[in-house]
């Protein structure tokens, strides 16, 4: 074995007491940074007492002894899939690592189904653990619980029942997630996810989230398959929906990939030069509304603000409970911190109840390792005034709207370097409120990222609306 990993495991015997434990019976460790599982064996010899170090062989000891426990259903449901793909590992040959389409089975979106129940109304403990300071459950940590579920979705996808494929299954992205109600913390609440679309290497997964059979968030995921040992882009499986509702998601799901796909190859042709002559209009009227604030403070408008005002950041050292089954940290933790800073930065804005409306357009762009040192930096972008439109599901009144982005940097200090790692957007709707400060940027790359956000979310819009329509 890797002398790392047996100074781990010998490591790990003392804390496990081998004095304590029966010869042969095995106990289970796991390796973060390999990943691995392991089991330590006492044995009987001529000389004394002596260990074996198995490092791939599973155990449901694993279950119980894995990493970054967080005591929730969804992550107990991910860990034993853990468990059971390294049963798989132990029992099944070893799938190519260049697998074809024809290596691959097609496979239906209620293949990898999963649902987990969160029985709120008779665990207590549980309950507690997901409670808001208004009785309701805690939204950033059922965003961080969708991620987590997603992965798992996309997981039980690309197993095979005859072979075993050693797969980094990450997240790319997260299109949209939108609530139409609020969950009081006695319902039982009940997540749910299958996958909606497949390309060569990447798929969608559909998550909803369900009170009383009563769907009160919709969420969209992105994951993409990578060769643990190069990176590489890897196939899944391809799927093929089998009912009108199924298929229905599958072409939604592929109309909003064919949109990603066209704006990133046609960054530098006629569809982006559209855009550049749409934006720099945009652009220009924001910074000369912006002028009186930067030159003319004593005079401008009393009812607006320059964006670097609202700013807000704090920074946090990524500990081992927050990591993934490949010993990197959650998407979905990253998630809940992030939509954490940016309820609080509406909050100081607007001084007003924040009601969370939806997360828009995430994007992963580098992992995040254990230890890394994560810097969160949010501001509002701009705000909106709405008409008549629902409050997730809880009021119709007219209300301004706060557009939220919390960019997350990795950073380290000894290397003088900071990477972006994240970009999350957040929409806050302020419910006692009839107006809030108007937002202006004051420099135009400030104007450009304004703009950017402003346009996709009219662009989901006008997809809601299509949507609806059909």
């Amino acid at each position: 074995l890797h002398r790392g990993m047996r100074v781990a495991a010998t490591a790990a015997a003392r804390r496990l007491g081998l004095q304590e434990a029966r010869a042969g019976r095995p106990k289970l460790v796991y390796w973060p940074k390999t990943g691995h599982f392991g089991k330590i064996s006492i044995m009987e010899h001529r000389g004394g007492r002596g260990m074996a170090i198995d490092a791939k062989a599973p155990s449901i000891d694993g279950y119980k002894n894995r990493p970054g426990r967080f005591h929730s259903p969804i992550v107990d449901t991910l860990w034993q899939l853990r468990m059971d793909l390294a049963e798989d590992s132990r029992r099944l040959p070893l799938a190519p690592v260049n697998a074809t389409e024809a290596d691959l089975p097609v496979k239906s979106p209620e293949d990898s189904c999963t649902r987990v129940t969160y029985d709120f109304s008779t665990n207590y403990a549980l309950a507690e653990s997901y409670r808001s300071p208004w009785d309701q459950v805690r939204m950033g940590k059922i965003l961080e619980d969708l991620d987590a579920m997603a992965g798992n979705v996309a997981m039980q996808h690309t197993r095979l029942k005859d072979k075993h494929r050693e797969l980094m299954i990450v997240t790319a992205g997260v299109d949209r997630i939108t609530l139409n109600g609020r969950a009081s913390i006695k319902d039982d609440i009940v997540l749910e996810g299958k996958v909606t679309w497949t390309g060569r290497s990447s798929m969608e997964i559909g998550m909803s989230v369900k009170t009383n059979d009563s769907t009160w968030i919709c969420a969209n995921f992105t994951f993409v398959a990578r060769e643990p040992s190069t990176g590489k882009a890897a196939l899944v499986n391809p799927i093929v929906p089998s009912t009108d509702d199924e298929r229905i998601a599958f072409e939604r799901a592929a109309q909003r990939q064919n949109l990603k796909k066209l704006k990133r190859t046609s960054s530098d042709g006629e569809l982006a030069l559209k855009q550049r002559e749409q934006t720099k209009s945009i652009i220009g009227n924001l910074l000369e509304k912006a002028a009186p604030l930067k030159r003319m403070p004593a005079l401008a408008d009393k009812n607006s603000i320059l964006m670097y005002k609202t700013a807000l950041s704090n920074a946090l050292t990524c500990q081992p409970q927050g990591q993934n089954i490949h010993g990197r940290i959650f998407g979905g933790f990253l998630m809940r911190r992030a939509f954490e800073l940016a309820h609080a930065t509406a909050q100081l804005f607007s001084g007003g109840e924040i009601i969370f409306l939806e997360v828009d357009d995430v994007t992963f762009k580098r992992p995040v390792n254990i230890g890394d040192l994560l810097q969160l930096e949010s501001v509002v972008l701009y705000t909106q005034q709405k008409d008549e439109r629902s409050l997730a599901g809880t009021d119709h009144r007219p209300h301004p709207e706060i557009h939220v982005e919390v960019v997350a940097y990795v950073t380290d200090p000894s290397k003088l370097t900071s990477h972006v790692s994240n970009t999350f957007n957040f929409t806050f709707a302020v419910r006692n409120k009839e107006k809030v400060l108007a937002v202006y940027p004051g420099t135009e790359l400030e104007a450009e990222r304004v703009v950017r956000m402003m346009l996709t979310d009219k662009e989901q819009e006008e997809h809601d609306l299509a949507t609806m329509a059909s």
